[in-house]
């Protein structure tokens, strides 16, 4: 199984690279306009430890960066980010917006991916697109930051340059983007102008999402059993079967909807785009169970606890 690559955000001009033996290493690498103007900031590897490497990026290099980058004047206390007419300023009015504070988590993970993508961009004069008056970034600002987004350098295992496409990433920041621009300047009117990021014409990515195979799964439970969370192992086995979403595993289902005592032969199945619930026989017409794996793991969780559990919230 491919492994999947890491969510975690990494602070500006800070690279993940793999390393022989699985691991994976970061090194903050100064821009080349950086190096052809002079800094005084080094490349520098920091390391395989992701907390530390954050650290040493944003607390030493970045800071030192920011200080040359500024002539000096970066040393001083630090603007606010939600100055009023700025990119930043727009990003945190709209973060501020019922809208926005009743999004689940994940969702405001992946919004605050996006605006610090965009937010955090350089643009060539070497200042941060966030810091920007929101009337200097026009449509032509916006489509070519959307085109240097799309492409990002990576090193393999042999430390060869691979550029890959990243465009479902950049889209959804680009719709995050344009989401918050059209709120804000609901609530703003006049002061927001007109929104760069509306009528993209975004294009989707043609690269095809890999299926999991059956020997997968049973790979992935097997680990996960192997690592003491039996019940992640459950969890995998209730998305393949039921085909369910994360999400409603672990936000909706609950064991009590599971053989209930008026419909003990059935489970409660939501549907997890439209919200639909649906009751799912357990057994064939002859009383055999149809899934007789999934149906002794659920079984053994009911039996275990006491009272009703909300399964998907304390799986694992």
């Amino acid at each position: 199984m491919k492994p999947g690559r890491s969510a975690l955000p990494l602070p500006r001009y800070v690279l993940r690279k793999p390393l022989r033996g699985g691991a994976h290493g970061y090194f903050f690498n100064v821009p080349v306009w950086a190096r052809k103007a002079g800094c005084p900031v080094k490349n520098e590897a920091l390391g395989t430890d992701y907390e530390a490497a954050v650290q040493r990026a944003e607390t030493v290099l970045l800071k030192a960066f920011d200080s040359w980058r500024a002539g000096g004047t970066s040393d001083a206390p630090p603007e606010q980010p939600g100055r009023s007419g700025t990119l930043d300023w727009l990003f945190a009015d709209y973060k501020s917006d019922c809208r926005y504070t009743k999004l689940d988590p994940a969702t405001k993970r992946n919004h605050e991916v996006g605006f610090r993508m965009v937010g955090d961009h350089i643009m060539q004069d070497g200042r941060r697109l966030g810091a920007m008056r929101l009337a200097s970034i026009t449509t032509s600002v916006v489509d070519k930051l959307y085109e240097k987004l799309l492409k990002v350098i990576e090193f393999d295992a042999d430390g060869n340059t691979v550029q890959r496409e990243r465009r479902t990433t950049v889209n959804h920041a680009m719709k995050t983007c344009r989401r918050a621009w059209n709120i804000v300047k609901r609530r703003h009117g006049a002061k927001v102008p007109e929104n760069p990021f509306a009528q993209m014409g975004l294009e989707s990515s043609d690269r095809e999402t890999p299926t999991a195979t059956y020997a997968e799964l049973q790979a992935f439970r097997a680990k996960a059993v192997e690592l003491g969370f039996p019940s992640l192992a459950t969890a995998a086995l209730i998305e393949w079967e039921w085909l369910q979403r994360e999400k409603h595993v672990f936000g909706a289902f609950d064991v009590k909807h599971y053989r209930p005592k008026v419909r003990p032969n059935a489970v409660r199945v939501l549907h997890p785009k439209n919200g639909t619930e649906a009751w799912m026989p357990l057994f064939d017409d002859d009383g055999v169970p149809l899934l007789p794996e999934l149906m002794a793991e659920l079984d053994a969780l009911k039996r275990d606890r006491i009272g009703g559990l909300h399964a998907p919230a304390r799986l694992g």
